[in-house]
């Protein structure tokens, strides 16, 4: 269970995030998650641009998808990585390993590595029910429905 943030505690845990709603497009979703995930612990290094220009260039993603914040962290996400990094960012009792160096949209077996860790973590630290979670098959397929999740 993570610790409560003190007043002098440099990365306070935000308050947890509620689904999003109808009423919130999910391009508006993805910008408010976004500006969170900034304050999480060592994230902002996935919000670099020129990351993401990287990735985007190894990619089929197009040029104008880049500047879409749902393909932003759709992307980002299918990393694996960033996963990882907000999990660590709970300070659960064992920190999940970042693989920044194997995962690539060109290494997609060391992708899915990475989020199936995250989601066992979620599954037995965070003790999340198999409903709450996407799929690793979710994550990757072309369909929003998954994402959202």
């Amino acid at each position: 269970m993570p610790h409560s943030p003190t007043l002098a505690d440099p990365h306070p845990i935000p308050p947890p995030l509620i689904r999003a709603n109808s009423a919130v497009s999910l391009y508006q979703s993805c910008l408010n998650l976004i500006e969170r995930l900034a304050g999480v612990p060592n994230f902002e290094q996935y919000l670099d641009p020129d990351l993401l220009h990287n990735i985007y260039a190894g990619s089929p993603c197009t040029a104008t998808s880049a500047n879409d914040p749902v393909s932003q962290l759709w992307v980002l996400f299918r990393l694996g990585a960033p996963l990882a990094c907000i999990f660590n960012g709970l300070r659960p009792k064992q920190l999940l390993k970042i693989n920044n160096t194997g995962c690539s949209l060109n290494n997609v077996n060391a992708c899915k590595a990475s989020v199936f860790h995250f989601l066992v973590a979620c599954l037995q630290e965070l003790q999340f029910k198999d409903d709450d979670l996407f799929t690793i098959s979710e994550l990757y397929q072309d369909d929003t429905n998954g994402f959202v999740k």
